[in-house]
């Protein structure tokens, strides 16, 4: 849009008017100067881009859009350099020219180059070589910082500081702009206290208004909107407030506290608006590239948003940044999950590891990764010693030492099977999963009336498990062959379970064993019924059963 605007604006010039054109574009290039606002900025891009097609021989065109597209980051100081040389050619008598090229020469290191256009420069200037002195006493200075200290050379940098400063008072350009940012200070602070006075006497109505009439009168739409969104905030409007940090980002789009400022609003007040909070970050990483933790953010609202892909390629990022970051190696681990890049995230995982910041979390991510062997990769040794380092690293993780047993339950050895399970008791005596998987391993072993009192155990830990009851209910069925108490076990599993196949099988073993055919029957077609969906059985064994019941030998 200001793009739009401004070559609507230019595309009424003529050759004749290239004065009026130089003008807006130094308007626009002091704005800049007093507001640092992108906008401005580029809008003086704009103008003198236009300005040096009309008319390729105007020397200060080249030194001002090499400072500007500099300051951009869009050439580098060789470009800035040569554009600069360019200008003293087209205008070997102008101060200002060489002035940016002194400027340039010095931010590349060529210090003595520096020094010699400076004094060219003040020369030329006569009595308004203000900015060239004092831009040749620090040279001098910073020369002397790098290399060996010269008494005479910083006797010239003394010299040649104090000369410049006692000339400003001849430099208009100097004079205008110290008057230009003292206008503005004054009027920013003048609409400030006013405001402040309005908000200490609670009249937030009146302190809005002075807030946006200052917002248009300062042209300073950032500073005096993000006051209002502060206002607002303040009165617990978070809405209104990021209203006007959106107002205040359209004038600013490179105010990086800004963006903060609505992404910690929305962050806090609108969770659901994940898009725009990504917006944010992403504004922010903009103007920060090097900052790893918002990158590791933008990572997490992505995975938030389901996009896996983009969560991955800003966890990357930031680990290029900051590559011993163990919980950016662990983000990454869970992120490449999602995308069942399983080999990628145990390589993530295992750095995370290795980095090994604070011993408990770590042992969290041995888990993970102990968890991806075990349930994707089905290799059980691998998970073991994973489980084993995250015991090792935290010896109360209970949740590491029930998956280190579930392990060993599936490499059919219950006896360290057992042994983790009951040792994770000890630190958590509250768990129906615990006490579920002891008891199934007791019954596997044939210690019925130790695996009854687990699973009784679970059970009164948690009366809600349908799983808890079955498997009771098949230690008193098959276990001490007392098919009345297996029945009430299996009747509250199906209770609390209506959907849950294997409790009707086991209501219909029961029901066969108390010679109850016809209740029987009626519980395995039940079973195979609702298998169909839950695909829990084998059913051609259920067909099986109830078939054997009425076959004549």
């Amino acid at each position: 849009m200001l793009r739009e605007n401004i070559t609507q604006e230019i595309s009424v010039f003529t050759g004749t008017d290239i004065n009026q054109l130089l003008d807006l574009a130094q308007k626009s290039h002091e704005k800049y100067l007093l507001r640092a606002n992108r906008k401005d900025l580029d809008a003086a891009l704009l103008y003198y881009l236009e300005a040096i097609k009309i008319n390729p021989a105007i020397a200060e065109v080249y030194y001002k859009l090499a400072s500007l597209l500099w300051e951009k980051g869009e050439i580098d100081l060789h470009s800035a350099i040569k554009q600069c040389k360019k200008a003293v050619e087209l205008a070997p008598n102008s101060s200002m020219a060489r002035l940016y090229l002194g400027y340039f020469l010095k931010a590349a290191g060529r210090y003595p180059e520096a020094e010699t256009v400076f004094k060219e420069s003040i020369d030329l200037a006569k009595f308004k070589s203000s900015k060239p002195r004092l831009a040749l006493a620090s040279t001098i200075l910073e020369r002397l910082n790098r290399t060996e200290f010269n008494a005479s050379s910083f006797m010239e940098a003394i010299y040649f500081f104090g000369s410049g400063i006692s000339m400003s008072i001849y430099d208009y350009d100097v004079i205008k702009m110290l008057y230009k940012t003292t206008v503005e200070k004054t009027s920013v602070w003048g609409y400030k206290i006013s405001a402040d006075i309005q908000k200490h006497l609670h009249n937030y109505k009146k302190t809005v208004e002075i807030y946006e009439k200052a917002a248009l009168a300062t042209e300073r739409k950032d500073l005096f909107y993000s006051k209002i969104g502060d206002l607002y905030k303040e009165l617990q409007n978070p809405h209104r407030a990021a209203d006007y940090y959106r107002q205040a980002l359209r004038d600013c789009p490179d105010n990086i506290s800004m963006w903060i400022k609505l992404a910690e609003i929305l962050q806090s007040h609108d969770k659901q608006n994940i898009d725009e909070i990504i917006e944010c970050y992403n504004n922010i990483t903009r103007l920060e590239p090097m900052n790893s933790r918002i990158l590791y953010e933008i990572g997490h609202l992505y995975l938030r948003s389901e996009n896996k892909f983009n969560a991955v390629t800003a966890f990357k990022r930031a680990i290029e940044i900051e590559p011993n970051n163990a919980f950016y190696h662990n983000s990454l681990a869970y992120a490449l999950v999602q995308l069942q890049d399983y080999d990628g995230a145990i390589n993530e995982y295992m750095i995370a590891i290795r980095i090994n910041p604070d011993a408990e979390w770590t042992s969290i991510v041995a888990q993970a990764l102990g968890a991806i062997y075990h349930q994707v990769k089905d290799n059980l040794d691998a998970a073991i010693i994973a489980y084993q380092t995250s015991i090792l690293l935290d010896k109360k993780n209970v949740d590491a030492l029930v998956a280190l047993g579930e392990a060993y339950q599936d490499k059919n050895d219950p006896d360290n099977a057992i042994s983790c399970f009951c040792n994770a008791i000890q630190l958590n005596a509250n768990s129906s999963r615990i006490y579920s998987n002891l008891g199934l391993l007791l019954w596997e072993k044939g210690c019925t009336d130790e695996a009854i009192v687990a699973y009784q155990k679970a059970i009164s830990i948690n009366p809600k498990s349908e799983i808890g009851f079955n498997n009771l209910g098949v230690a008193y069925l098959d276990g001490k062959a007392n098919p009345v108490e297996a029945l009430k076990m299996f009747n509250l599993a199906v209770k609390l379970n209506p959907n849950y196949a294997l409790a009707y099988y086991n209501v219909g073993r029961t029901h066969k064993m108390l010679h109850n055919k016809a209740e029987a029957a009626k519980y395995f077609q039940m079973a195979i019924d609702i298998n169909k969906f839950t695909q829990e059985l084998d059913e051609a064994e259920v067909e099986d059963t109830l078939l054997g019941m009425f076959s004549v030998d």
